[in-house]
């Protein structure tokens, strides 16, 4: 079917629009009327609804001035501009474009408030054509260069392997250790019907080989999985129709890539055997971070569906790509049409729902390079860039600093803060089995520990126990509009664990440890207030053990433990016994707090005077705290922890006279603790 445009789009060129601004439509009106039919300016209106809000669009059809504009964009002036933006390959963190503005010239306007309204679509070429080879930015989708991801994935391999020596560092082919097993793919050099799919014992190689390593979601889709009973004839074939739509995919993908081994955790760990699922896991480190390339099948939820197609327009209800002239070269306006570029609504960089999952975040973290396969578009990132199939390529440095893998991990306050951000990225990642949470993360556990060297006590440091301890929920601190609520853990719909139920709250940690929740938590890690914490001036709390131990018994606290649900802490610390008085509401960023008010009066302090008979005396807060779980009932009895100087734990005093946490406050009048003797507190 002929494609319909209007008389305008069908003389644009983006020659003309990169060397001036061009007058698209006499307003935005008439840009309205014109998408009934032209599909161009289809994609047009349909960007700027997108990318605008519906009170400019409204005042700028009613030729009136925006409440956002300035006072020089009342000039009377309501045309439509076109202005097109382009970046040689490879030093753009935007892709190719083209911008809109209303009442202003782009060139004049920029991304200032003086334009009335203001949008961009992006730019992209077909590989292998004359504009290809001028524009990066590439499309690929089920219905457009839908094998584009294999070219874009050798390409990005190979200029990685060549001319990146931070990522040939981290990964030396010479020194590469390879997993316990992997899928041999079959030998590239035979005949398709001739190679043999199997799973292969390492040991039994002559020497490391290059692999690939999947991480994805399983869903329910797969299938065929390593265990012990069909061990034995998997070493021998593996019958890939058994296997799920992702697990082929990423077989196929290696293939194309001229590599022979993969590694998929269902087919490379045997699946039902505890020991060997315990000593697979804690050697993620060394399966993702010395893989080739870790495959990121991030838009599939499900094993069963694939990840290679990208149903980019059908998911998203976007126009179609447009076609457009590209004219000759842009800077001398000389040689021949380049040919045809296309306009699109520009891609997002989303991972896709493997972004959502407890597991793949440790294994995106520890890989070196990276294919990924998004949400709107495939990426390719190692430890130098990401570089996006749209063109767009981020120089970002947050990989290299926050994995802890790099080759140089840091100074240890460098390496606790990289610990606690981390955290603040996997704590809202779901696990279907709660009581994966340490597992989940122990590979970059044992690497911090290698710099550290402090013992790892259900997801604390030893060294920085005070501020490990006073992690709170992310949404009772900040704004609830962008955050959930930190929840119980919840057994898994499989739980065949004694005394759960699946759906119902199970314990994994202790109540003092940030794994005795689910959901996102938050340390401060702002170095220019770090000293508050390191500095033992401000720690009010110290180990019993007159060794600096914060435990007691045979706890040995390696970062290998992968089960912590009981631990008990046995600390000196001051601790006020305190009731709830008035709820503070929210104000600003704050949640509401509950003020709290000691039970007895401080022992530095002077006798209250008599009440007059006129009124009461005014009570004297000592702290407002924050519970963890606010709609739980409130506890019989609330004591205060002063941990440091300004902020402290919430706990409960159980039966037996144990302590656990309920929740933190910050200090509201620190006299109060004052002349509090210290006091044994055993924390569960």
């Amino acid at each position: 079917m002929a494609l319909t445009l209007c008389s305008k789009c069908s003389t644009l060129s983006f020659h003309d629009l990169f060397n001036d601004d061009v007058v698209f439509h006499p307003d935005l009106n008439s840009l309205v009327q014109s998408a009934k039919k032209c599909e161009s300016c289809n994609l047009w209106w349909t960007q700027v609804q997108r990318g605008c809000s519906k009170e400019d669009i409204a005042a700028c059809q009613a030729k009136k001035l925006p409440a956002h504009a300035t006072k020089s964009s009342d000039n009377g002036d309501f045309n439509i501009y076109l202005r097109g933006e382009w970046h040689p390959a490879g030093t753009a963190s935007v892709p190719d474009q083209i911008w809109l503005s209303c009442g202003v010239l782009v060139s004049a306007a920029g991304h200032d408030a003086s334009t009335k309204l203001q949008t961009h679509v992006a730019v992209f070429a077909d590989p292998a054509t004359p504009a290809g080879a001028l524009f990066a930015g590439r499309y690929s989708t089920s219905s457009h260069n839908p094998e584009y991801h294999a070219t874009f994935a050798k390409m990005t391999l190979a200029a990685c392997r060549k001319g990146h020596g931070v990522c040939n560092q981290a990964c030396p082919p010479g020194a590469r250790q390879m997993p316990t097993r992997v899928i041999d793919v079959g030998d590239q050099t035979l005949p398709a019907s001739k190679r043999v799919t199997r799973i292969v014992l390492t040991k039994d190689l002559k020497q490391p080989q290059p692999y690939t390593a999947l991480s994805y979601c399983w869903g329910r889709g797969t299938q065929a999985m390593l265990s012990d009973k069909n061990f034995a004839d998997f070493l021998k074939f593996l019958p890939e129709s058994k296997l799920s739509k992702t697990h082929i995919e990423a077989i196929d993908l290696t293939r194309l890539l001229g590599i022979r081994y993969l590694w998929i955790d269902a087919l490379c760990i045997i699946q039902g055997n505890q020991k060997d699922w315990e000593s697979e896991s804690k050697r993620m480190a060394s399966v993702y971070g010395n893989a080739e390339l870790t495959i990121i099948a991030g838009r599939s939820a499900d094993s069963g569906l694939g990840f290679l197609t990208n149903n980019y327009l059908t998911t998203k209800k976007h126009p179609k790509p447009v076609p457009m002239k590209a004219g000759p070269h842009l800077h001398t306006g000389e040689g021949p049409d380049l040919g045809t570029v296309y306009l699109t609504i520009q891609r997002g960089k989303s991972v896709g729902p493997v972004d959502t999952r407890g597991w793949c975040f440790q294994e995106a973290l520890l890989s070196n390079r990276s294919l990924i396969f998004g949400e709107d578009q495939v990426s390719y990132q190692c430890r130098l860039h990401t570089r996006y199939e749209d063109g767009c390529v981020d120089i970002d440095t947050s990989k290299r600093e926050q994995s802890l893998t790099f080759l140089n991990p840091g100074t240890k306050p460098e390496v606790l803060r990289r610990w606690y951000q981390m955290l603040v990225s996997f704590t809202p990642r779901a696990l279907t089995e709660p009581h994966d949470i340490f597992a989940c993360i122990v590979s970059v556990a044992l690497i911090t520990h290698g710099v550290l060297k402090a013992r790892h006590l259900a997801g604390l440091w030893e060294c920085d126990m005070p501020r490990g301890l006073l992690w709170k929920s992310r949404w009772s601190y900040t704004s609830r509009k962008h955050f959930l609520p930190i929840e119980k853990p919840l057994a898994s719909p499989f739980t065949k664990r004694p005394g759960e139920t699946p759906g119902k709250p199970v314990i994994r940690a202790p109540s003092w440890s940030w794994a005795h929740v689910t959901g996102q938590v938050f340390w401060d890690t702002n170095p220019r207030i770090e000293s508050k914490w390191i500095d033992p001036q401000n720690n009010c709390i110290r180990p019993r053990d007159p060794k600096g131990l914060w435990t007691a018994g045979k706890v040995v606290g390696n970062p290998d433990v992968l089960y912590m649900p009981s631990l008990e802490l046995q600390i000196f610390g001051r601790a006020v016994e305190v009731r709830c008085t008035n709820v503070v509401k929210k104000t600003g960023l704050r949640p509401e707090g509950i003020m709290l008010e000691s039970m007895k009066p401080a022992p530095s302090a002077k006798p209250a005077p008599a009440l007059a008979t006129s009124g009461t005396a005014k009570p004297t807060y000592i702290a407002l705290g924050y519970f963890d779980f606010p709609s739980d009932p409130r506890p019989a009895n609330i004591w205060c922890l002063l941990v440091v100087t300004h902020e402290g734990l919430l706990l409960t005093r159980d039966g037996k006279g144990k302590f656990h946490r309920v929740g933190w406050f910050a200090v509201q009048d620190g006299k109060q603790f004052e002349g509090v003797k210290e006091t044994a507190v055993d924390l569960v």
